[in-house]
């Protein structure tokens, strides 16, 4: 592997500053008062470095909330680390899977990317759109990791596994955002923890032996 270069590093530092500014603006002024210009004044760059990095700002929005709904990826690699893999096989996978999501804050993203990207009220396509692609991108990230955990099963069924977790997660998100209003306090994590029973008890079923 070819080791990272200054510049490499100087362009990680950069898409790292668009991106911490995106959500620095979006969570001061909401999502319309999202610009070009700002994330470039906010970030210390020009309107040219901006695309440089990303197409549109919704691509920015997009890498951002792929980076949030990433912790479920590190919640498995944390769950997993101090384990070694349970016997080869898919029961052993949907295990490490339902502990990883069991033990990973999601709540507090969720809650935060809810209104960052603004209320379903809005009735924009744009966010949807952006919701699908980051849990897709975020699953394809888990996937990775789980494969790499178990080389020994059928790749397919490993993506069968975690496809199903990513599905479930977003539907259960739906549900979530209905009954408590996205807010992250005690009562909305009750309601996510009975959500989340329900979704593991039917991958169990289906998938475990």
């Amino acid at each position: 592997m070819t080791a990272p270069t200054v510049r490499d590093a100087q362009k990680a530092r950069t898409r790292r500053a668009l991106i911490d500014a995106a959500l620095a603006l979006t969570d001061e002024r909401g999502r319309q008062g999202l610009t070009v210009d700002a994330v470039a004044e906010r970030a210390g760059v020009s309107r040219r470095t901006v695309f440089n990095h990303f197409a549109t700002l919704d691509e920015i929005v997009l890498a951002a909330c792929t980076e949030m709904l990433d912790v479920l990826v590190d919640g498995f690699v944390e769950a997993t680390a101090a384990a070694p893999p349970g016997e080869p096989g898919l029961a052993a996978v949907v295990d490490d899977v339902v502990r990883a999501l069991h033990a990973t804050d999601l709540v507090g993203p969720m809650a935060y990317l809810t209104h960052v990207l603004g209320g379903r009220g809005e009735q924009d396509a744009r966010v949807e759109v952006i919701v699908e692609a980051a849990f897709g991108r975020c699953g394809r990230h888990l996937l990775g990791v789980v494969a790499a955990r178990y080389p020994g099963v059928d790749p397919l069924d490993v993506q069968l596994v975690v496809g199903s977790l990513l599905s479930g997660v977003q539907v259960l998100h739906g549900h979530w955002w209905e009954r408590t209003g996205a807010v992250d306090d005690a009562a909305s994590r009750r309601e996510w923890a009975r959500l989340l029973d329900r979704l593991t008890s039917a991958l169990r079923t289906g998938f475990g032996r």
